[in-house]
């Protein structure tokens, strides 16, 4: 199985919520190990730079209307491709720096 091939990892930022006993406990209680980000490294965090594409997006679009919100969300979401996310771990060497 894949579990007994491969060791799981979480890795996550600094965020308060992250750092929770409860998340933490339900992480470990997977069998997963869990690493977090240095502080302040968006560099090493790749959703930052999917944060930063949809946000660019959603500005081009400009929505005005919460449908043509929801409408630019949904089209900025769906323009994030397995391909840029690839690119975007290479970039922040999130898969090597830290394990």
């Amino acid at each position: 199985s894949f579990e007994n091939r491969y060791t799981m990892v979480v890795v996550m930022d600094n965020l308060n919520l992250h750092c929770s006993d409860e998340v933490r406990t339900a992480i470990e209680n997977t069998g997963a190990k869990l690493i977090f980000l240095p502080t302040y490294s968006p560099d090493l965090s790749p959703i930052e730079v999917v944060w930063s594409k949809v946000k660019s997006i959603l500005r081009s679009i400009a929505p005005r209307t919460a449908e043509q919100l929801h409408e630019a969300i949904t089209l900025a979401f769906n323009s994030v491709s397995k391909s840029d996310f690839f690119g975007w771990f290479y970039e922040c060497d999130a898969s090597t720096t830290l394990i």
